[in-house]
């Protein structure tokens, strides 16, 4: 093909450098394998490109018609191979990701925003549910990481944040007057609570135990969304971590109070699956997790 990419660099070359000498040095080509593809190029162009000179070259008038296009379409060539090499490097592929019920509304929308903007090769698979199904999801491989709560005996998992437990009802219904309130004042009220097992429900027994306090409940819902429909008819208050109850309390229909002497805090986790499909796809969608969740401190 006369007009290949390899030919027009050559010729590119010899106008730049004016000489056939400092070009075939560029190109890194004998000088008879230059003036070869210049006269390819000539005979395919049916007219001379090159003046040739004592003191070197210059192209005529048919050269320089030829010039700017060989420079457009060199440059193009760069462009697309930047581009292909760009999406060559770019991490790709699907990434799992289950999220605890409690936070996914609050950090999804903001990790999916993160990933569309920097990695539009990743497609992000988000789940929610329970501890014990981000727990189960890892163990299986159907997550390549989960944000979970820890519990007894995690230690391996990464720390991601800790998070205060509040005390939260529906305008009118307590005298929540003011930021804080005591765990002997929260414990005064018959509470609805998440059942034995949940982590919620682990830390208030054993705050209350080493406090010598007792715990009412009004009722025990399993489920986030029926604990805080429960609230909003005014069924009694409960406590749940900052994170469960943000977008309420903004809004003012629910009024909290953060748990003190002794501060109640749960532990936010990230845990990794031991097999990876996309290895670097994970890697960054983990940063991107990690800036994301500690985004919900109050």
């Amino acid at each position: 093909m006369a007009y290949d990419i390899r030919r027009l660099t050559f010729f590119v070359n010899i106008c730049e450098r004016r000489s056939l000498t400092a070009a075939a040095s560029l190109s890194s080509v004998t000088q008879p394998v230059l003036s070869y593809h210049i006269a390819e190029l000539e005979k395919a162009v049916g007219e001379p490109l090159l003046y040739r000179r004592p003191d070197g070259v210059e192209p005529t008038e048919a050269g320089l018609v030829l010039l700017g296009h060989a420079k457009a379409i060199l440059s193009a060539v760069n462009t697309a191979e930047i581009a292909m090499r760009e999406r060559r490097d770019q991490p790709g592929g699907v990434v799992s990701v289950g999220l605890l019920a409690s936070i996914a509304p609050l950090v999804a929308p903001r990790m999916l925003h993160e990933c569309k903007t920097r990695f539009p090769q990743i497609q992000l698979r988000i789940s929610e549910g329970t501890s014990l199904q981000m727990r189960a999801g890892v163990d299986d491989n159907l997550f390549d990481l989960a944000v979970n709560l820890r519990e007894r005996g995690d230690k391996a998992s990464r720390s991601l944040l800790f998070e205060d437990l509040y005390l939260f009802a529906r305008r009118g219904l307590i005298d929540i007057r003011r930021e804080t309130v005591t765990l002997a004042e929260a414990l005064q009220h018959k509470l609805l609570l998440p059942p034995k097992g949940h982590v919620v429900r682990a830390l208030l027994e054993d705050a209350a135990r080493k406090a010598g306090l007792a715990i009412r409940i009004e009722a025990e819902i399993e489920g986030l969304a029926t604990l805080k429909s429960l609230v909003a008819e005014s069924i009694g208050p409960a406590i749940l971590g900052y994170g469960a109850i943000k977008v309420e309390y903004e809004s003012g229909a629910f009024v909290a109070a953060k748990i003190i002497r002794p501060n109640v805090q749960r532990e936010f986790i990230l845990d990794e699956a031991v097999k990876k499909s996309y290895p670097k796809a994970v890697e960054e969608i983990k940063l991107i997790v990690i800036r994301a969740i500690q985004g919900l401190t109050k």
